[in-house]
C-alpha cells in the first residue's frame, strides 16, 4: 500500500528551562553564556508553545549536546547541513551521534579532518515520516527527520567501518528544546518548513572514477575494526577528553597534545575536569546500543595518547591528510 502523508501534529509543549540548560552548562555539554546581549542559549518562554527563535538563533535539543554537538559548529557539521538540505531540527538524535563518531575517528585515528568523500562512501540519508495511526498513512516531523544510515551490506566490501550500534532509547528527546545562537549564520536558519520526500542527493556516494582513492582509508578502517575498535570505545575516549567532535575547535583531536599551546587546549575542551569512568560509561550506554562498563573508557587510545596506533604513513601520500578534498561549500 503507498504512504500517504497527513499534516504533521503540533510541536511537544515542553521545552528547556534555564535550570536544566544551566544543568547542561554544569555537564560540560554547553558552553557557558558570555554575553547578555547575545547569550549562547536561550530558555524559550513559557509562552512558546513551539518554537519562535530570535533572530541570530536555531532550534537545538539538549539530546544532541549529549551526544556531541558543540557550538560554534564544526565545518564537517555545517557541510552535513548544506548537503542534506537541512535545518539543525531534522537531525535525529542518532544522527548527530553517528557523525560525532565519523569525525572522532577521521581526526583522533586516521589524524586528519573528517573526509567528505569517506563520509559519502559509507552513509546516507534516510526520511523518517511518523505512523498517523492507520495503515498506510504517514506523517512528517518536524524534527528528527534525518536519520543517517551506515551502507553496510550493500557493498562488494561490507565491513569497511568499525561497528556501530545505536541507542532506541530517546522516548522525549524532541520536546527538550531551546534557542541556540548561531555564531556568524554557520548552521541554517530555523523556518520550520516539512521535509516531506527524501531529497535524491541523500543516496549520493562517491564517483565512481574516485573510488579508489579511497582504498588506503578504507584499509586503514579495516585495521582499526580488527583491532577491536567500535563505536562505543571511540565515545568512551571522546568523553574521557571532554570533548565535543562537531563543535569547530582550533585543534584536530590528534593535535592535543603535550607542548600546544594551553590556552588552544582549553579553548578546545568543554570543560578541564576529569569525568569520572562510570560516568563517562553511563553517556556511552545512552548513545549506542551496548552495554559498556567503566573499566573499558578510553580502552582504545586516540592519536596521540601512548598505545595509539599509527595509520597516517599508510595514506598521507595521497594527499588526504587534509580531507575535504570536495567539501559542498
Amino acid at each position: 500500500m503507498p504512504v500517504r502523508l497527513v499534516a504533521a501534529d503540533d510541536w511537544r509543549p515542553s521545552s528547556m528551562t534555564e535550570r536544566r540548560l544551566l544543568e547542561l552548562e554544569r555537564e560540560g555539554l554547553l558552553r557557558h553564556r558570555t554575553s547578555l546581549s547575545s547569550p549562547e542559549w536561550i530558555a524559550p518562554p513559557a509562552n512558546h508553545r513551539e518554537p519562535k527563535p530570535p533572530k541570530g538563533y536555531v532550534v537545538s535539543f539538549a539530546k544532541f549536546h549529549r551526544h556531541s554537538l558543540g557550538a560554534p559548529p564544526s565545518r564537517f557539521m555545517r557541510a552535513l547541513c548544506h548537503h542534506y538540505g537541512v535545518e539543525l531540527q531534522y537531525f535525529s538524535p542518532n544522527a548527530i551521534t553517528v557523525a560525532a563518531i565519523f569525525a572522532a575517528v577521521c581526526e583522533g585515528y586516521l589524524g586528519m579532518m573528517p573526509h567528505w568523500e569517506l563520509w559519502l562512501h559509507l552513509y546516507r540519508g534516510e526520511l523518517f515520516n511518523a505512523p498517523a495511526g492507520a495503515a498506510g498513512v504517514r506523517k512528517p516531523v518536524r524534527a528528527g527527520c534525518l536519520n543517517l544510515v551506515l551502507k553496510t551490506g550493500k557493498t562488494e566490501r561490507p565491513h569497511e567501518y568499525i561497528p556501530v550500534g545505536l541507542s532506541s532509547n530517546h522516548a522525549g528527546w524532541d520536546s527538550q528544546w531551546f534557542y541556540l545562537r548561531n555564531d556568524d549564520g554557520l548552521l541554517p536558519a530555523y523556518t520550520g518548513r516539512l521535509i516531506t520526500e527524501c531529497p535524491e542527493n541523500w543516496t549520493y556516494g562517491v564517483v565512481q572514477v574516485h573510488q579508489s582513492w579511497l582504498d588506503p582509508l578504507l584499509d586503514a578502517l579495516k585495521k582499526l575494526r580488527l583491532e577491536g575498535l567500535s563505536a562505543a570505545l571511540v565515545l568512551s575516549t571522546v568523553y574521557h577528553r571532554r570533548v565535543h567532535p562537531l563543535m569547530s575547535r582550533s585543534l584536530r583531536m590528534d593535535e592535543m597534545r603535550p607542548g600546544a599551546s594551553s590556552r588552544d587546549l582549553e579553548a578546545c575542551r568543554m570543560s578541564n575536569e576529569a569525568l569520572a569512568d562510570d560516568e563517562v560509561a553511563a553517556r556511552v550506554r545512552a548513545a549506542v546500543a551496548d552495554e559498556f562498563k567503566p573499566e573499558h573508557v578510553n580502552g582504545f587510545p586516540m592519536r596521540p595518547d601512548a598505545g595509539s596506533i599509527d595509520l597516517v604513513r599508510s595514506f598521507i601520500v595521497y594527499g588526504f591528510d587534509f580531507g575535504f578534498l570536495s567539501i559542498p561549500f
